[in-house]
């Protein structure tokens, strides 16, 4: 079933995916979660993204608009 126009999917990446995206390192991914400096989630102890909010986080106002939700 092809999605809906004008309807977003919510895609989760891996922490692999992530790195892929965002072209830096896994260990990099992990010291900006540990640091709280990106959007992410939790399932367990895995560690989810949602590739819009990464999308949204990389836009030059993204990182504060992350900790504005997160306060």
């Amino acid at each position: 079933m092809a999605p809906r126009p004008g309807v977003e999917t919510t895609r989760f990446l891996s922490i692999d995916d992530a790195a892929e995206l965002l072209s830096v390192s896994k260990r990099t991914i992990y010291g900006w979660v540990q640091q709280g400096r990106m959007p992410y989630r939790k399932a367990g102890r895995r560690l989810l993204f949602l590739e819009s909010e990464l999308l949204e986080w990389t836009k030059p106002d993204g990182r504060r608009q992350y900790l504005a939700l997160i306060r």
